[in-house]
């Protein structure tokens, strides 16, 4: 089985928050602030989403063979710029990037 692992970064705002992760249309679970958590999926391409409210990251298109590991990081944006990201930038409020 194939696994992605997603690490979200400690930030004041959003906190107390969980953000949903999804793998295509499914929900495959959240993340609390600081975490790292480790998902078996699928070997093939997928997009992958992260999710709070109304507002959500890039959608990231990924390849993953079978028995292949990748790694994500997972932040948000800052709170100085909030009102235009839960308005204009609602869908780049999250940023999901390969680990490098």
């Amino acid at each position: 089985m194939s696994k992605i692992t997603i690490k979200r970064s400690a930030e004041f705002s959003n906190k107390a928050r969980k953000i949903a992760l999804y793998l295509g249309e499914e929900k495959i679970g959240t993340i609390k602030d600081g975490e790292t958590k480790e998902f078996e999926i699928q070997p093939g391409q997928h997009t992958l989403t992260a999710k709070i409210d109304w507002c959500r990251s890039n959608h990231l298109p990924i390849t993953i063979g079978q028995d292949e590991m990748l790694f994500f990081n997972l932040k948000g944006t800052s709170p100085f710029l909030a009102i235009y990201y839960i308005t204009f930038g609602k869908n780049k409020y999250l940023k999901l990037e390969p680990k490098q």
